[in-house]
Protein backbone atom coordinates (compact mmCIF):
# COMPACT_ATOMS: atom_id res chain seq x y z
CA UNK A 1 0.00 0.00 0.00
CA UNK A 2 1.26 3.44 -1.04
CA UNK A 3 1.99 5.99 1.54
CA UNK A 4 -0.53 8.33 1.03
CA UNK A 5 -4.53 8.75 2.04
CA UNK A 6 -7.25 10.05 0.35
CA UNK A 7 -8.54 13.63 1.22
CA UNK A 8 -11.87 14.47 2.71
CA UNK A 9 -12.93 16.38 -0.45
CA UNK A 10 -11.74 13.39 -2.78
CA UNK A 11 -13.08 10.80 -0.24
CA UNK A 12 -16.66 12.49 -0.31
CA UNK A 13 -17.24 14.25 -3.67
CA UNK A 14 -16.94 13.09 -7.61
CA UNK A 15 -16.42 15.63 -9.88
CA UNK A 16 -18.93 17.20 -12.63
CA UNK A 17 -19.41 14.78 -15.83
CA UNK A 18 -18.31 17.65 -17.74
CA UNK A 19 -14.97 18.06 -16.48
CA UNK A 20 -12.53 16.82 -18.87
CA UNK A 21 -8.82 15.74 -17.63
CA UNK A 22 -6.08 18.06 -19.94
CA UNK A 23 -3.22 16.62 -17.84
CA UNK A 24 0.03 15.14 -20.45
CA UNK A 25 1.93 12.36 -19.53
CA UNK A 26 5.01 11.96 -21.38
CA UNK A 27 6.22 13.69 -24.13
CA UNK A 28 5.46 13.87 -27.77
CA UNK A 29 6.36 10.41 -29.69
CA UNK A 30 7.32 10.07 -33.50
CA UNK A 31 4.10 8.51 -33.72
CA UNK A 32 2.21 11.60 -32.92
CA UNK A 33 -1.01 9.56 -31.32
CA UNK A 34 -2.54 10.57 -28.13
CA UNK A 35 -4.71 8.23 -25.85
CA UNK A 36 -7.11 8.65 -23.17
CA UNK A 37 -9.11 5.88 -21.04
CA UNK A 38 -13.09 6.95 -19.26
CA UNK A 39 -13.10 4.18 -16.89
CA UNK A 40 -16.67 3.22 -15.99
CA UNK A 41 -16.79 1.15 -12.93
CA UNK A 42 -19.94 -0.20 -11.04
CA UNK A 43 -17.99 0.46 -7.26
CA UNK A 44 -14.68 2.24 -6.22
CA UNK A 45 -13.53 1.94 -2.75
CA UNK A 46 -11.62 4.31 -0.96
CA UNK A 47 -9.00 2.78 -1.36
CA UNK A 48 -9.45 2.45 -5.53
CA UNK A 49 -10.05 6.10 -6.06
CA UNK A 50 -6.57 6.63 -4.09
CA UNK A 51 -5.01 4.59 -6.54
CA UNK A 52 -6.22 5.69 -9.86
CA UNK A 53 -6.00 9.33 -8.50
CA UNK A 54 -2.03 8.62 -7.81
CA UNK A 55 -2.38 7.07 -11.66
CA UNK A 56 -3.44 10.29 -12.76
CA UNK A 57 -6.96 9.76 -13.79
CA UNK A 58 -10.14 12.19 -12.15
CA UNK A 59 -13.30 10.52 -10.77
CA UNK A 60 -16.07 12.31 -11.81
CA UNK A 61 -20.10 11.05 -12.25
CA UNK A 62 -22.40 10.09 -14.17
CA UNK A 63 -25.99 9.23 -14.12
CA UNK A 64 -25.94 5.92 -16.28
CA UNK A 65 -23.61 3.65 -14.25
CA UNK A 66 -23.63 3.31 -10.09
CA UNK A 67 -19.96 3.87 -9.54
CA UNK A 68 -17.18 6.28 -10.53
CA UNK A 69 -16.11 7.21 -13.80
CA UNK A 70 -12.27 7.37 -13.98
CA UNK A 71 -11.35 9.69 -16.32
CA UNK A 72 -7.60 9.34 -17.48
CA UNK A 73 -4.82 12.15 -17.69
CA UNK A 74 -4.02 11.96 -21.73
CA UNK A 75 -0.81 9.73 -22.93
CA UNK A 76 1.44 10.30 -25.66
CA UNK A 77 1.89 6.23 -25.54
CA UNK A 78 0.76 3.34 -24.41
CA UNK A 79 3.12 2.10 -22.49
CA UNK A 80 2.15 3.84 -19.71
CA UNK A 81 -0.71 2.74 -19.93
CA UNK A 82 0.08 -1.15 -19.90
CA UNK A 83 2.34 -0.15 -16.73
CA UNK A 84 -0.48 0.93 -14.59
CA UNK A 85 -3.27 -1.97 -15.81
CA UNK A 86 -2.32 -4.96 -14.21
CA UNK A 87 -2.74 -2.47 -10.60
CA UNK A 88 -6.41 -2.25 -12.07
CA UNK A 89 -6.46 -6.15 -12.18
CA UNK A 90 -5.33 -6.16 -8.51
CA UNK A 91 -7.78 -3.56 -7.23
CA UNK A 92 -10.64 -5.95 -9.24
CA UNK A 93 -9.43 -9.32 -7.72
CA UNK A 94 -9.44 -7.73 -4.33
CA UNK A 95 -12.74 -6.53 -4.61
CA UNK A 96 -12.09 -2.94 -4.22
CA UNK A 97 -12.98 -2.48 -8.09
CA UNK A 98 -15.58 -3.84 -9.69
CA UNK A 99 -17.45 -3.52 -13.44
CA UNK A 100 -20.36 -4.18 -14.49
CA UNK A 101 -19.99 -6.21 -17.86
CA UNK A 102 -23.50 -5.79 -19.05
CA UNK A 103 -23.72 -1.84 -18.42
CA UNK A 104 -19.56 -0.41 -17.91
CA UNK A 105 -17.41 0.44 -20.72
CA UNK A 106 -13.99 1.74 -20.85
CA UNK A 107 -14.06 4.44 -23.33
CA UNK A 108 -10.96 4.63 -25.23
CA UNK A 109 -10.20 7.73 -27.26
CA UNK A 110 -7.24 8.44 -29.51
CA UNK A 111 -5.99 11.52 -31.07
CA UNK A 112 -3.45 12.30 -33.44
CA UNK A 113 -0.99 15.69 -32.47
CA UNK A 114 -1.23 16.86 -35.74
CA UNK A 115 -2.97 15.00 -37.99
CA UNK A 116 -6.75 15.15 -35.97
CA UNK A 117 -8.37 18.31 -35.36
CA UNK A 118 -11.48 20.07 -36.06
CA UNK A 119 -10.49 20.34 -39.76
CA UNK A 120 -10.12 16.56 -40.09
CA UNK A 121 -12.65 15.68 -37.60
CA UNK A 122 -15.05 17.47 -39.70
CA UNK A 123 -14.14 15.23 -42.68
CA UNK A 124 -14.17 11.95 -41.26
CA UNK A 125 -17.91 13.45 -39.92
CA UNK A 126 -18.45 13.77 -43.39
CA UNK A 127 -17.86 10.65 -44.72
CA UNK A 128 -18.26 8.82 -41.26
CA UNK A 129 -19.78 5.80 -43.09
CA UNK A 130 -17.40 4.88 -45.81
CA UNK A 131 -14.73 4.98 -43.20
CA UNK A 132 -16.77 3.02 -40.40
CA UNK A 133 -19.08 0.72 -41.56
CA UNK A 134 -16.96 -1.60 -43.74
CA UNK A 135 -15.34 -2.18 -39.63
CA UNK A 136 -18.37 -2.56 -38.11
CA UNK A 137 -19.65 -5.27 -40.81
CA UNK A 138 -16.56 -7.20 -40.00
CA UNK A 139 -17.23 -6.81 -36.55
CA UNK A 140 -21.03 -7.66 -36.47
CA UNK A 141 -20.05 -10.93 -38.51
CA UNK A 142 -17.48 -12.10 -36.02
CA UNK A 143 -19.29 -12.08 -33.05
CA UNK A 144 -17.10 -14.61 -30.68
CA UNK A 145 -14.05 -12.23 -31.97
CA UNK A 146 -14.96 -8.82 -31.53
CA UNK A 147 -16.10 -10.49 -27.77
CA UNK A 148 -12.48 -11.62 -27.31
CA UNK A 149 -10.57 -8.24 -28.42
CA UNK A 150 -13.08 -5.51 -27.17
CA UNK A 151 -14.48 -7.42 -24.39
CA UNK A 152 -17.86 -6.85 -25.22
CA UNK A 153 -20.34 -6.72 -28.50
CA UNK A 154 -22.32 -4.38 -29.41
CA UNK A 155 -24.62 -2.83 -27.01
CA UNK A 156 -27.12 0.10 -26.80
CA UNK A 157 -24.40 2.72 -25.71
CA UNK A 158 -22.34 1.43 -28.09
CA UNK A 159 -24.14 0.53 -31.01
CA UNK A 160 -23.87 -0.48 -34.64
CA UNK A 161 -24.54 1.22 -37.57
CA UNK A 162 -25.02 0.95 -41.10
CA UNK A 163 -25.33 3.41 -44.20
CA UNK A 164 -29.21 5.33 -42.63
CA UNK A 165 -26.78 6.17 -39.17
CA UNK A 166 -26.55 9.45 -37.98
CA UNK A 167 -22.71 9.83 -38.11
CA UNK A 168 -22.84 12.55 -34.84
CA UNK A 169 -24.74 9.93 -33.17
CA UNK A 170 -23.20 9.78 -29.69
CA UNK A 171 -23.73 6.09 -29.08
CA UNK A 172 -22.16 4.78 -32.54
CA UNK A 173 -19.64 2.33 -31.49
CA UNK A 174 -17.11 4.79 -33.09
CA UNK A 175 -17.92 8.21 -31.88
CA UNK A 176 -16.96 11.17 -33.64
CA UNK A 177 -18.16 13.95 -31.32
CA UNK A 178 -15.09 15.38 -29.74
CA UNK A 179 -13.05 17.50 -31.49
CA UNK A 180 -9.52 16.12 -31.66
CA UNK A 181 -10.16 12.10 -30.69
CA UNK A 182 -11.95 8.90 -31.97
CA UNK A 183 -13.61 7.74 -28.85
CA UNK A 184 -13.59 3.77 -29.30
CA UNK A 185 -17.30 3.02 -27.14
CA UNK A 186 -17.07 -0.47 -28.11
CA UNK A 187 -14.14 -1.16 -25.41
CA UNK A 188 -14.49 -2.46 -22.64
CA UNK A 189 -11.79 -3.78 -19.61
CA UNK A 190 -12.07 -7.15 -18.04
CA UNK A 191 -8.23 -7.94 -17.54
CA UNK A 192 -4.68 -6.38 -18.59
CA UNK A 193 -3.94 -8.63 -21.18
CA UNK A 194 -7.40 -8.59 -22.90
CA UNK A 195 -7.30 -4.53 -22.59
CA UNK A 196 -3.66 -4.65 -24.08
CA UNK A 197 -5.33 -6.22 -27.50
CA UNK A 198 -8.48 -3.77 -27.59
CA UNK A 199 -6.13 -0.80 -27.48
CA UNK A 200 -3.57 -2.45 -29.76
CA UNK A 201 -6.30 -2.49 -32.60
CA UNK A 202 -8.02 1.00 -31.48
CA UNK A 203 -4.41 2.44 -32.02
CA UNK A 204 -3.94 0.31 -35.62
CA UNK A 205 -7.52 1.59 -37.08
CA UNK A 206 -6.99 4.94 -35.99
CA UNK A 207 -3.52 5.59 -37.31
CA UNK A 208 -4.71 4.08 -40.90
CA UNK A 209 -7.58 6.51 -40.52
CA UNK A 210 -5.07 9.10 -39.61
CA UNK A 211 -2.63 8.63 -42.05
CA UNK A 212 -4.45 8.01 -44.84
CA UNK A 213 -7.18 9.85 -44.83
CA UNK A 214 -6.61 13.02 -42.25
CA UNK A 215 -3.61 13.59 -43.86
CA UNK A 216 -4.93 13.41 -47.55
CA UNK A 217 -7.23 15.52 -46.63
CA UNK A 218 -4.78 18.07 -45.49
CA UNK A 219 -2.54 17.50 -48.18
CA UNK A 220 -5.08 18.70 -50.55
CA UNK A 221 -5.91 21.74 -48.84
CA UNK A 222 -9.30 21.12 -48.16
CA UNK A 223 -10.76 23.46 -45.79
CA UNK A 224 -13.08 23.26 -42.84
CA UNK A 225 -17.05 24.00 -43.92
CA UNK A 226 -16.16 24.53 -47.45
CA UNK A 227 -18.60 23.09 -50.27
CA UNK A 228 -17.37 20.56 -52.23
CA UNK A 229 -18.23 20.22 -55.90
CA UNK A 230 -18.89 16.60 -57.16
CA UNK A 231 -14.95 15.80 -58.18
CA UNK A 232 -14.46 16.64 -55.08
CA UNK A 233 -16.89 14.59 -53.01
CA UNK A 234 -16.05 11.97 -55.50
CA UNK A 235 -12.31 12.10 -54.71
CA UNK A 236 -12.21 12.22 -50.97
CA UNK A 237 -15.65 9.29 -50.78
CA UNK A 238 -12.55 7.02 -52.90
CA UNK A 239 -9.79 7.93 -50.32
CA UNK A 240 -12.34 6.80 -47.68
CA UNK A 241 -13.29 3.95 -49.15
CA UNK A 242 -10.11 2.53 -49.59
CA UNK A 243 -9.50 3.76 -45.88
CA UNK A 244 -12.43 1.87 -44.61
CA UNK A 245 -11.89 -1.51 -46.49
CA UNK A 246 -8.28 -1.14 -44.83
CA UNK A 247 -9.89 -1.21 -41.67
CA UNK A 248 -12.17 -3.69 -42.14
CA UNK A 249 -9.05 -5.76 -43.49
CA UNK A 250 -7.23 -4.61 -40.21
CA UNK A 251 -9.73 -6.24 -38.21
CA UNK A 252 -10.08 -9.64 -39.93
CA UNK A 253 -6.23 -9.86 -39.70
CA UNK A 254 -5.53 -8.80 -35.96
CA UNK A 255 -4.29 -11.90 -34.03
CA UNK A 256 -6.92 -12.35 -31.16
Amino acid sequence: MRNAFLCDYHARNLESYFLENNTFVGKPKAHGLTFGIEFETDFASQYARLEMLLEGFIATSDSSINGPEFKSPIFYGTNAISAFTPSIDELINSGNLSIDFHENGTHTHVGHVTLLNSLTMSYIRRFYHSLFVPLCEEMKNAPVKTDNIFGRYFVYYADMIDNTSNSMEHRNFINVQHSNTLEFRIVQYHNATQYDKALKLCRKIATIVFNDFCAFVIEKGYFEGQTLNPEQKQELKDVATKTGKKLAKAFQNFEE
